[in-house]
């Protein structure tokens, strides 16, 4: 029954571990969609989550669930910081360039790292931590290598660091919350308090609803779709895996982006940007091998 036990976990452990980086690869194509549309940040955020949400509570309802007030009450805090996140990244994005938003972003894992310490009590060996931060250093080797753009504003980094602080308290409570729900309850509750929170912002913020093309609509099913997918499939793996694992894994969506905008994009790779990637790819690898170990406990 021992031995059945850990070979559970273990399996468990790999499923969670490759859910994470699957959500990673899915994630990476976010920043290249926000930026080929046309819509401004907050307007393209209110879209991609009001037209997610629908396609979540149809998707819930379907399998005989749905939205309660009482759900809500466990979502509404990820919604406000799902939905700031959104808004500042698209607007990011759309104010300075992808490499200084992608250069901020990777250091997520640094962020979640030191905060999960202290929140869920998880304990990393020193070798796990270089991994890591091997991890971000080729992310940002990827990235400002000779070959990317220079260009620079204050206020789109600005807004790529409030992204930043956003997204990894957002991280923190889609993991506690993945206690008391399952992953696609959360991920469609939260979805629609993010849309209702993002509501009176775009409202507020002067940027018309109007200002979207035609175009902007398949970008925004690709938002709901990809890296929207990636969303659920995360929520479902923060079951499993330890948050700063987690967060350390998603060092593969600037990897995927970079690699994806050679077809998508019409860029080219420097071969110090090869290497980053390479680089990153591999100590990805070495950090999700080194976590595939027992759960002390079934998980559900």
């Amino acid at each position: 029954m021992v031995a059945q036990s850990r070979a559970s976990g273990v399996e468990r452990r790999t499923l969670g571990l490759g859910g994470s980086a699957a959500a990673a690869v899915l994630w990476g194509f976010g920043g290249i969609f926000a930026a080929l549309a046309y819509a401004p940040g907050m307007v393209l955020a209110f879209y991609r989550l009001w037209v997610g949400a629908v396609v979540l509570v149809v998707v819930l309802r379907a399998t005989q669930r749905r939205v309660t007030f009482a759900l809500l009450r466990t979502t509404w805090l990820g919604g406000v910081l799902l939905a700031a996140d959104m808004a500042m990244f698209y607007s990011a994005v759309k104010t300075t360039s992808i490499v200084d938003v992608t250069v901020i972003g990777a250091f997520q894992p640094a962020l979640v790292m030191i905060v999960s310490r202290r929140l869920f009590k998880e304990r990393l060996a020193a070798r796990d931590v270089a991994w890591i931060v091997l991890a971000m250093v080729a992310v940002t080797t990827t990235v400002i290598a000779p070959g990317a753009s220079n260009h620079h504003e204050v206020a789109g980094d600005l807004l790529a660091l409030g992204s930043l602080v956003s997204f990894s308290w957002y991280w923190m409570v889609a993991k506690r919350a993945r206690e008391l729900c399952g992953a696609m309850e959360f991920t469609s509750g939260v979805t629609v308090a993010a849309a209702l929170a993002m509501t009176p912002v775009v409202l507020i913020s002067g940027q018309s609803l109007g200002q979207i093309r035609a175009s902007d609509w398949g970008w925004i099913a690709l938002l709901v779709v990809v890296p929207g997918s990636g969303h659920l499939v995360m929520n479902w793996a923060h079951r499993y895996v330890d948050a700063s694992i987690s967060s350390a894994i998603s060092c593969l969506s600037p990897l995927i982006a970079a690699v994806a905008a050679i077809p998508i994009l019409g860029q080219s790779l420097s071969s110090l940007q090869v290497g980053g990637v390479v680089v990153g790819l591999v100590a990805i690898a070495v950090i999700a091998v080194r976590q595939r170990q027992p759960l002390e406990s079934p998980l559900e």
